[in-house]
């Protein structure tokens, strides 16, 4: 962070007041409160740069958080699919065996003859019970349809035992299902504890409080259902980790590159913006850099599977990866690549139209557009800009 401010700080003097406006009038002496404004300035610039670094650092942990609540939440709907299946199975398992015994029970009873039934219904249901032989002074008949089916008859003795191992691994499902559920509402207690610590940092910036908080309720639910179809860029996803260090490995380029300074940073947010079509919000694109990686610093990658400088997730990247430098390679780790890739996908999610949209597309959580927007506005006043209104 400590780089980019200092360009910041850079871009702040050149726009400061000059001292000449505040000379005096009759004398063309500038006055002795010309210093002391000059402090102030440097006061608020300084106390600003610490604001952006809180905002940063309050929200370093709700990536991780999100990514074990997406986690949670997924493991929920996965044991509850499991467990509907065990039932569906062990329904069809006791109904397959009451026929099977059904079936048997009359074969036995015809051969039996009718004599002496609600004896012979007991020794059947004693010997489907325990899988004992055949013994005592049968009718002949009985006998032969009980032994010749004795192959059958140990095939529904494992169909019990297959019976009782589902239910032992539904009994499990579901006590696995309870600890998922425990887990799922803790992160989700942790990612609003969280998200309220941003909230708090966050209010010291805001030139006009329920903004945010505003437009994000009017993303409405069919809107919002159609983001989260939608692949983000960076966080936000349930594919895992492994997944997509695989993708990483096996079909895309994410080769590290050499450091670059950071005004080449600043440059690269400047021309991509521009390139999209929002030259004049490319303070959005920079506080991205910044949220994402701190403009290079952490490159991943992180516990979601996401790298490079805007810490794109690789499964995102091999569909909307560019090769912004022409180099031939789009390559994930290289902010010549990554900057621009990341300008394109914030269009196609809705920019300049609609930012809450479009950054909404690149990390579906509410906290994520809250702490972009934030750091944004911090650059904003950083420049002294006031040829757009505030972010916050």
């Amino acid at each position: 962070m400590g780089g980019i401010v200092v360009v910041w700080a850079g871009l702040a003097g050149a726009q400061e007041v000059s001292g000449d406006q505040y000379a005096n009038s009759e004398t063309g002496a500038p006055k002795v409160e010309i210093p002391t404004l000059e402090k102030k300035i440097d006061e608020q610039d300084a106390a600003l740069r610490d604001r952006i670094e809180k905002i940063s650092s309050v929200g370093r942990d709700l990536e991780e958080t999100q990514t074990r609540a997406d986690g949670a939440r997924a493991r929920v709907g996965e044991l509850a699919d499991q467990t509907r299946e065990l039932e569906r199975k062990i329904a069809a398992q006791k109904e397959s065996y009451r026929e099977s015994k059904a079936r048997y029970e009359e074969r036995a009873r015809a051969a039996y003859q009718g004599r002496n039934l609600e004896g012979l219904g007991a020794l059947i249901d004693g010997w489907l019970g325990s899988g004992r032989g055949v013994g005592g002074s049968l009718d002949v008949g009985v006998a032969r349809v009980l032994t010749d089916g004795r192959r059958d008859l140990q095939a529904y003795e494992e169909s019990r035992d297959r019976l009782r191992n589902l239910l032992r691994q539904i009994s499990e499902k579901e006590n696995a299902y309870e600890g998922a559920v425990e887990e799922e509402e803790a992160t989700a207690e942790e990612l609003r504890r969280q998200e309220a610590a941003l909230d708090d940092s966050i209010a010291g910036l805001r030139a006009e409080r329920e903004r945010s908080a505003a437009r994000l309720q009017e993303l409405e639910a069919a809107e919002r259902a159609r983001i989260l179809k939608s692949r983000a860029a960076s966080g936000g996803g349930t594919t895992g980790r492994g997944y997509q260090l695989g993708v990483a490995r096996d079909d895309i380029v994410a080769r590290p590159v050499g450091p670059i300074p950071k005004k080449e940073y600043i440059k690269l947010y400047k021309e991509s913006a521009r390139k999209y079509g929002f030259g004049e919000d490319w303070y959005v694109l920079a506080a991205i850099g910044q949220v994402e990686s701190n403009h290079g610093q952490n490159m991943g990658p992180s516990t979601a599977g996401a790298m490079g400088p805007m810490q794109f997730l690789p499964s995102t990247w091999a569909a909307s990866g560019v090769d912004g430098n022409g180099d031939g390679k789009a390559n994930i780790m290289d902010p010549r690549d990554a900057i621009p890739a990341a300008a394109g996908y914030l269009k196609e999610g809705g920019a300049p139209r609609d930012w809450y949209a479009a950054l909404y597309s690149y990390n579906h959580a509410d906290w994520y557009v809250k702490k972009v927007f934030a750091v944004a506005e911090g650059y904003r006043r950083l420049a002294k800009d006031e040829t757009i209104p505030p972010y916050v």
